[in-house]
C-alpha cells in the first residue's frame, strides 16, 4: 500500500508540475539534442542496448537507448537517459531523484530494485521477480559486469537504480544531477 501511495504522489506531482510549467518559459535554453544537453552538463552520451538475464546467459533484446553517464574522480557513476535529463518538463525519474522519496523499511532482494519498485518504477525485464536484465553500452563486453541497472518509470523516463538509491541516502555517485535536469524540478513533497 505504501508503495502505491508513493507512486501516486510522484505521478500527481508530475502532473501538477507539468500544468504549472505549461505556460511558463523554460528556465534553461533548449538544447540542439538530448546528447548535447548531456555533454553540456559534463556527462558522456552513449548508446546502450537491453539484455535479458535468465541466469544462464545474456540474451540481447530489440531496441536501444541513449544514456548519459556521469563519472566522478572516485570512479563512482550515475547514468540517466539523455531525454530524461534534457526534458522540457519534469519527469518521474527527475522527481524521484530531486525529492528523494523514503526507502522501503525492509526491502527484499536487491535494495535498488526494491526502492525503484516502491516509488513506482521497475528494473525488471519480464513478468517474474527473478526476470532480470539491464543495459550494456555499445562497445562494452557483453557480460554481467557491464549491465547497468536502470529504474524505468511509466512516463518512459529512466535513471540508474543504484545511483537513485544512494542519492536518497545522501550519497552522490558520479555527479549531483539536481541542477543538471533541464526542467525546473519542484522540490516540495
Amino acid at each position: 500500500m505504501r508503495a502505491r501511495v508513493l507512486a501516486v504522489a510522484l505521478v500527481t506531482a508530475a502532473v501538477a508540475a507539468a500544468a504549472t510549467q505549461a505556460t511558463a518559459q523554460p528556465s534553461k535554453p533548449h538544447p540542439d539534442s538530448p546528447a548535447r544537453w548531456c555533454a553540456d552538463q559534463g556527462g558522456r552520451p552513449a548508446m546502450y542496448h537491453p539484455y535479458f538475464d535468465a541466469g544462464h546467459q545474456l540474451t540481447p533484446l530489440g531496441g536501444e537507448r541513449q544514456l548519459c553517464e556521469f563519472t566522478a574522480e572516485d570512479s563512482s557513476r550515475i547514468t540517466v537517459a539523455t531525454d530524461t535529463l534534457a526534458a522540457d518538463l519534469p519527469t518521474l525519474a527527475a522527481l524521484a531523484y530531486v525529492r528523494k522519496p523514503p526507502l522501503p523499511e525492509h526491502p527484499q532482494g536487491n535494495p535498488s530494485a526494491a526502492y525503484c519498485a516502491a516509488i513506482g518504477g521497475t528494473t525488471q525485464f519480464g513478468n517474474h521477480k527473478s526476470d532480470v536484465g539491464g543495459w550494456i553500452k555499445t562497445g562494452d563486453p557483453i557480460d554481467r559486469d557491464h549491465l547497468r541497472n536502470m529504474c524505468l518509470f511509466a512516463d518512459g523516463s529512466t535513471i540508474d537504480a543504484w545511483g537513485l538509491t544512494y542519492h536518497t541516502n545522501g550519497v552522490i555517485r558520479g555527479a549531483d544531477l539536481t541542477k543538471k535536469f533541464r526542467a525546473a524540478i519542484p522540490t516540495g513533497r
